[in-house]
């Protein structure tokens, strides 16, 4: 091939004018070029021999038919041409400054940078942005030395951000014995399902931490493709399923498809849950559909909306409240993102205010002058006046009641299962009360004064419009609607409160063991062996010894009797986990178990209500790994002001730079942190350089 030597000229000029990296020699005519060779990379071949893509083509240099202008452009854009352009800019940008000074410099000018892409990330800003503020701190004299200030530098930035952080979190979850795995189905503006992973672990600090772990595409929802999707995502870090899997937990019905029973075949020891606290939003909002709950529900939004969207009728309904003695009251907005607790809340406020609302409701009616009013407030009159609304609306605010107790139990990012599993039980008792007719409170009292006199019923100093129908019509239905209640709850909690391994759970509770020797004798034992007989296959995969764990429960009960009466459970399984693993190695395995039982899934709710801000419509073209990054900074990462950027920094340093950064000294500004945000397992700063190893 002929190839003349104004050609690689102009082939420099194009692909980078402001350097001569081109190195070429020319044949005996002196015209042609015969063989072309890359100074940067000889240059720096010593620190880019050992990147994955390294080739020594334009090392050595190419000759004959390989001298054609797209090899030269495809080794201009390699990774090992980029790295050693960085490394020839950084050794430039200070020529009389030892090579350490430089890269202590370029380093601080980094972090800035790193800083600026997080404060982007985190408040949920376009990337484009980066670019304003790089500027505006410009403006200010601070130094950001030369590197490019664009949007496509910001996600870069962000990238490496992420993948500290993603270190981090598969190093700890290595570390940690056990886990569990909670998945939900997050559906973008592409429309592609996606995985949207989460991990249960028990932290350095042994308290139970729930973390991000990532994005899967979904590419089928047939159930093996699904396991062996979500299982992939754990085996391409290199963490062990089969030795540390405890729970598994599913939210969406894509994503939770049949997988448990495959999962079981192989660890027939897993505990699969559904997110318990979808299950009761989910059971509770459909189970008055479509019966005369539905005029309760309508008049509690009607009411909402008449108040809250006009102040002076809301400060005339507190005034008359005062007067009537009833207190401040004012309709509870009775729509959001928890149906039962807003409802329960919506009822209870009428109930309180009702003499007062209705009192003004009869006030406005008269007082009004435009005739489509007076027909609303009328109406509005009449719905409240009546015996059957009221009934209703009773036993509604009974029903209510303990199932937003039961729904509260399941908002933390860590429940307390055995506290759940008494409000479930309290709850069957409830029920079983409701079934039998036996009812309390002001439900049973205007049912006796209906029995009393049906025609004179009164309700909060009201008199109701009844008709002899409406009660035996409402305690024919009474039972039709509990058995709907009990049905729509047994369907999705079952027996959860009599499940063998949630009343196993019962052993952490060492705030309620009993006080007595007698009474402690055997306590937890039969627990135990229960505990022991259904993991039998995972403590034997992790060489646990049955026979000592029963002898180190005994020894751990004695153990805490003597030396750790004074610490509450949590301190105490603290203490075990962190310090007494030697004491008691057998019996660790239990407690450590024990605190990965998947429960609810409300940090995934955090997780996808971020994914639905940064994955809007004009941004639908987001690679699945910067969505996973952004998702990753928003949801966990520190605030802007106490973030270190070091782990990162050090990252993209060995990765694009070719050296380490050095350790720096910590800002001052993390000790700002709370003691309270130290310890929140969902609100964790990145990994400290000391954490992070290029290895």
């Amino acid at each position: 091939m002929t190839l003349r030597v104004e050609t690689v000229k102009r082939w420099q000029l194009e692909l980078h004018s402001a350097q001569d990296w081109l190195q070429y020699e020319v044949g005996v005519d002196g015209c042609y070029v015969v063989k072309i060779q890359c100074a940067l990379c000889n240059k720096h071949k010593a620190k880019i021999k050992d990147l994955r893509n390294f080739s020594p083509a334009f090392v050595n240099g190419i000759e004959g038919n390989s001298l054609k202008k797209d090899n030269v452009k495809k080794h201009f854009q390699s990774e090992m041409h980029q790295k050693a352009l960085a490394l020839e800019k950084l050794s430039g940008n200070v020529p009389n400054l030892p090579l350490v000074l430089a890269q202590t410099i370029e380093e601080s000018h980094l972090n800035r940078l790193f800083d600026i892409a997080y404060t982007v990330a985190k408040l949920e800003l376009p990337l484009a942005k980066f670019k304003q503020l790089a500027k505006l701190e410009l403006r200010h004299g601070v130094d950001l030395g030369q590197t490019a200030i664009t949007e496509q530098k910001c996600k870069e930035y962000i990238d490496y951000i992420g993948r500290s952080t993603k270190i981090e979190l598969v190093h700890a979850i290595q570390e940690a014995p056990y886990f569990s795995v909670i998945v939900d189905g997050s559906a973008d503006p592409s429309m592609t399902e996606k995985g949207m992973i989460y991990v249960l672990y028990v932290d350095r600090t042994g308290l139970p931490c729930m973390r991000f772990f990532g994005f899967r595409e979904v590419e089928h929802v047939h159930p093996e493709c699904l396991k062996r999707t979500v299982l992939n995502a754990f085996l391409e870090e290199g963490i062990d399923i089969e030795r540390k899997l405890v729970g598994y937990m599913a939210d969406s019905g894509t994503i939770k498809a049949d997988i448990p029973p495959l999962l079981q075949k192989e660890m027939p020891y897993l505990i699969s849950l559904n997110c318990a606290s979808h299950r009761l939003e989910m059971a509770v909002k459909g189970i008055f559909h479509g019966t005369s709950f539905d005029n309760v529900n309508e008049m509690l939004h009607l009411l909402a909306k008449l108040y809250w969207t006009c102040p002076s009728r809301m400060h005339e309904l507190k005034t008359l409240a005062q007067i009537m003695l009833e207190g401040e009251t004012k309709p509870h907005q009775a729509e959001g993102t928890r149906w039962v607790q807003h409802k329960q809340r919506a009822t209870r406020a009428l109930l309180q205010a009702y003499p007062a609302v209705v009192c003004n409701l009869a006030n406005m009616s008269t007082q009004t002058t435009l005739p489509k009013e007076k027909t609303i407030f009328q109406e509005y009159l009449r719905t409240l006046r009546s015996l059957n609304f009221v009934l209703h609306l009773l036993f509604y605010s009974e029903i209510l009641e303990p199932i937003a107790k039961l729904s509260r139990s399941l908002q933390n990012s860590t429940v307390d299962l055995v506290y759940t599993a008494s409000l479930l039980e309290k709850f069957y008792s409830t029920l079983e009360r409701f079934s039998r007719g036996a009812l309390h409170g002001p439900l049973h009292e205007v049912l006796e004064e209906t029995e009393k006199d049906p025609q004179s019923v009164y309700f909060s100093g009201t008199r109701l419009q009844c008709e002899a129908e409406i009660v035996k019509a409402f305690k024919e239905k009474l039972p039709s609607y509990v058995a709907t209640v009990s049905d729509c709850i047994l369907h999705r909690f079952g027996a959860l409160h009599l499940m063998e391994p949630i009343r196993c759970l019962k052993i952490l509770e060492a705030d309620q063991w009993p006080e007595s020797p007698e009474d402690m004798e055997n306590y937890g034992t039969v627990e135990l062996q229960v505990f022991c007989r259904h993991f039998a296959k995972l403590l034997a995969i992790n060489q646990v010894d049955v026979t000592k764990l029963l002898e180190e429960w005994e020894q751990f009960r004695q153990f805490r009797t003597e030396c750790l009466a004074e610490l509450s459970s949590q301190q105490m399984w603290q203490n075990m986990l962190t310090r007494d693993r030697a004491r008691f190695p057998n019996f660790y395995h239990v407690i450590h178990i024990l605190h990965c039982f998947p429960v609810s899934s409300v940090v995934l709710e955090w997780g996808y209500s971020a994914v639905t801000r940064l994955k809007a419509e004009s941004r639908s073209k987001m690679s699945i790994n910067t969505l996973e990054y952004l998702t990753r900074i928003s949801v966990e990462g520190p605030e802007p002001d106490v973030f270190d950027p070091q782990a990162a920094v050090s990252l993209y340093c060995f990765e694009q730079m070719g050296f380490i950064a050095d350790p720096v000294v910590k800002r001052t500004s993390m000790s700002v942190l709370s003691d309270e945000e130290i310890s929140s397992p969902n609100k964790r700063a990145c990994f400290t350089p000391e954490e992070y190893s290029s290895d």
